[in-house]
């Protein structure tokens, strides 16, 4: 596909996100009511569970730089992406907070998750305030419309996950959906955002939304793998925890479906209820047994390779595009 309005430009580190973004962060939880405020500045790093600041607190605002990284493609300040960048963190983090409910996990980052600390009410009501102070950042810009759209694919794709383990015979078509709406649809307004801003093309605009898209499909796929064999110090999260709840990730649907000996045992301990780290562990190594591991690997290079192409038909200055790749891949296989 041809590249569309190539910009000049030379390689150079986009501003980074904490910089711009963050005071735009603190001042909207500052905002907010005092403990749905308190409960937003721990669940993001900011203070700890008694409310003491942390100087430092971490984090990676990806999305935030993913919209740095176009920006600096197609030479927009980074200054103009302060506002959008809070507002697309904040809505990622509102669906963080409820997704640790749902999903009962206790940690997040490598401590307890805000529901542990403060309680399910108290979290479910700091993730609804991130998500209207987000709404209220971009009430009546020109990328609002783009904005609350993301919000109701995310909503929508969280619907989907709950319902799928009762689809009598889930497909990986259906798990794309899913992975589409819940992680895609916010990475592809964040990547798209910067272009809105600038008034780019409307091809590239659409480019970077399917880069997004994409992206979303090949992270999830891969952090299912992450769940199973990942380094719990890496993800923050402990080990399997997915397999634990039964979750219907990418290497789990692929052995359900895939048939043979390593399968069909799988199944037996998959309909157990026994959750022990040894049945775990019996239940990983059926997984990769049956092929259901390679399935997955492979459905994520597959999906970041069209993250790729999608880039490359938006027209960044090549340097920027070089580095958004780099970027993908990053995230994808965090290294």
């Amino acid at each position: 596909m041809p590249a569309i309005g190539i910009h000049a430009g030379t390689r150079s580190e986009p501003a980074t996100a904490r910089a711009v973004v963050t005071p735009v962060l603190r001042r909207a939880l500052d905002a907010l009511e005092p403990v749905v405020g308190a409960v937003g500045r721990y669940h993001l790093g900011f203070a700890d569970a008694r409310g003491e600041p942390i100087d430092d607190p971490g984090g990676k605002l990806i999305r935030a730089n993913l919209m740095m990284t176009v920006a600096a493609g197609i030479g927009l300040p980074p200054a103009d992406l302060g506002t959008p960048g809070a507002a697309v963190e904040l809505l990622h983090n509102s669906t963080l907070l409820h997704d640790d409910i749902i999903d009962r996990d206790d940690l997040r980052r490598g401590r307890p998750a805000a529901w542990r600390v403060f309680g399910t009410e108290l979290a479910i009501l700091a993730g609804d305030g991130l998500q209207v102070a987000a709404l209220g950042m971009v009430a009546g810009e020109r990328q609002s419309v783009r904005f609350a759209d993301a919000i109701g694919r995310v909503l929508a794709g969280q619907a989907l996950e709950l319902r799928f383990p009762s689809v009598p015979e889930p497909t990986v078509a259906e798990y794309e959906r899913i992975a589409t709406e819940k992680t895609g649809a916010l990475l592809g307004c964040a990547l798209a955002w910067p272009a809105v801003l600038a008034r780019e093309p409307d091809p590239a605009v659409r480019a970077l939304e399917r880069a997004g898209k994409h992206l979303g499909i090949a992270w999830q796929a891969s952090n299912d793998v992450e769940d199973i064999w990942g380094d719990p110090a890496v993800t923050g999260k402990p080990l399997r925890g997915d397999l634990r709840r039964r979750g219907l990730t990418a290497p789990v649907l692929a052995t359900l479906r895939a048939g043979g000996h390593a399968a069909v045992r799988f199944g037996h301990l998959w309909r157990s209820e026994e959750n022990g780290d040894e049945h775990l562990g019996w239940m990983a190594d059926l997984i990769e047994e049956a092929g259901g591991r390679a399935v997955a690997e492979d459905l994520a290079r597959r999906h970041l390779d069209l993250a790729t192409e999608q880039v490359a038909a938006a027209g960044l200055a090549p340097a920027a595009a070089t580095d958004l790749t780099e970027f993908f891949d990053h995230i994808v296989y965090r290294h």
